[in-house]
This record gives structure tokens, sequence and C-alpha cells, in this order.
């Protein structure tokens, strides 16, 4: 009997915490930064539903907020340049804000690694 209830509490427990993870996951809410950017040296950046596609290869989430300095985009992992390589992302370093020129529908984002790199938009805004 003691048997039974104990699979049964380990049972509930396991469903209650799934249960949590599922409903406290923050949604994703659309600020109107989807679309393809571009930069000749670096490849291209695909911003949509919280997911970035770093050049048809990696994708690192992210979220978009407002601060003094305007819109911006944060990665999950710090998203730069590397000389002669292009993008690349590094769970190592502190992670750095990319700058939208406006939102909705911003037509740049810049990436400052020592100098700045400006992604421009290519396609029209995605919808989901």
């Amino acid at each position: 009997m003691r048997r039974v209830i104990s699979i049964g509490l380990v049972a509930a427990s396991t469903v209650l915490l799934i249960a949590l993870l599922v409903f406290l996951r923050k949604p994703v809410v659309d600020a109107g930064e989807a679309g393809l950017f571009a930069n000749d040296c670096c490849g291209t950046v695909k911003l949509a539903n919280g997911e970035m596609l770093i050049n048809d290869q990696q994708t690192v989430s992210y979220s978009v907020a407002i601060d003094a300095d305007g819109p911006y985009i944060l990665p999950r992992f710090d998203v730069g340049i590397v000389a002669d390589q292009g993008l690349d992302v590094d769970g190592t370093r502190s992670v750095r804000k990319l700058r939208l020129d406006r939102l909705p529908a911003p037509t740049r984002i810049t990436i400052y690694e020592g100098s700045p790199y400006v992604f421009t938009r290519s396609t029209p805004r995605l919808r989901k």
C-alpha cells in the first residue's frame, strides 16, 4: 500500500512540475520586429516569434525591449562578429544588446563590435 502511495505522489509531483514549466514560460509578444536582415560581410539574421536564426544555421531565442537609447533585441546568448568569419554565438561572453532603428518594422539592426555592423532589412515584415 505504501509503495502505491509513493508512486502516486511521485507521478503527481512530476505532472505538476511539467505543468508549471509550461504555464510559467513567458509568451512571445510580437513587437513588429520580424523579418530577414542581411550584411555583406557577416551574413543574415532572421527574426520571428522570439527566435533569431543566424545564417540559416544557429537559433537563439531573444526578447525585444526599449531603453533610453531606443529599441533593442536582447538575445539569450551573446551574438557578435568574428573577423573574417561573420556572425558568432558565444555562451561564455556577456550578452550585448542588438540595436533596432525603430519599432514596429525596423529597417536596421546594429551590432557594435568595436565599430558598428549594420544589418538591413532584405524582406518585408514577416507575419505569423
